[in-house]
Parts: C-alpha cells; sequence; structure tokens
C-alpha cells in the first residue's frame, strides 16, 4: 500500500513539473541561473525564482501586455551583471524603461490602477460596534 502511496506522490510532482516546464521559457530560467551564480542559493530558492517570472507573465498576460514582458525579461537576460558594492553582491540590469512600459500597459489596461486581483490581499477588518 506504501508503494501505491509515494507512486501517486511522484505522478503528482511530476504531473506538476512539466506543467511549470510548459509555462516558461529558457529566459526565465536563464535569468534565474544568473542570480544564483552571482547571489549563490539552493534548489528552492532557484524554483522561487522561477516561479516568479512565470507568475509575472501571467499577471502581463492577463493585462494583454505579454509583448511589453518579453521585451523585459530579454533585456532583463541580456544586461544583468553581478556587482558587489561594498561586500553586498546585486544582480544588476539596465532595463529601467523596459520596466516602466511594461508598468504603463499595465496600468492602461487596468481599471483598478497598477492592482492586479492576484497581487492584491483582501484584509478581514474587526467590525467596530
Amino acid at each position: 500500500m506504501r508503494i501505491i502511496r509515494n507512486g501517486r506522490h511522484f505522478g503528482l510532482a511530476l504531473a506538476l513539473l512539466l506543467a511549470t516546464a510548459a509555462g516558461c521559457s529558457g529566459t526565465e530560467k536563464s535569468i534565474c541561473d544568473k542570480g544564483r551564480q552571482c547571489l549563490g542559493g539552493n534548489d528552492l530558492d532557484y524554483n522561487a525564482c522561477v516561479q516568479k517570472w512565470i507568475y509575472d507573465g501571467k499577471i502581463a498576460s492577463d493585462y494583454g501586455c505579454s509583448e511589453a514582458y518579453e521585451t523585459y525579461i530579454t533585456c532583463v537576460d541580456t544586461t544583468s551583471t553581478c556587482e558587489t558594492v561594498l561586500g553586498i553582491k546585486n544582480l544588476k540590469n539596465s532595463c529601467n524603461a523596459q520596466a516602466s512600459a511594461l508598468e504603463s500597459c499595465k496600468k492602461a489596461a487596468s481599471v483598478k490602477g497598477d492592482d492586479h486581483f492576484l497581487t492584491t490581499q483582501q484584509s478581514v477588518q474587526p467590525s467596530s460596534k
């Protein structure tokens, strides 16, 4: 019985991996590879990085800004360099114009300004009685 249970978990993990791999291009992975080389980190950090870029791409797509997003991540991938300032490493790029264009696209497409339903959290406020 235990073998079947472990096999089921393996199948779910494999399905999740394939779905994730299908949802991203090599650009997201390349950016995260550069980040890991510069800043260090483990597999969990790397996977979180890739998921963040996929998530950002999904939000851009929801706003109809896929082209601006692709321009931005291509810029990040091609211009990122590892810099050390006062002993602190940081991954820098020269993509401010592309980032601004992406944000402008998302704001123009949203009736809520710069808030996306996936990035805003509704908090429950205690009622005052």
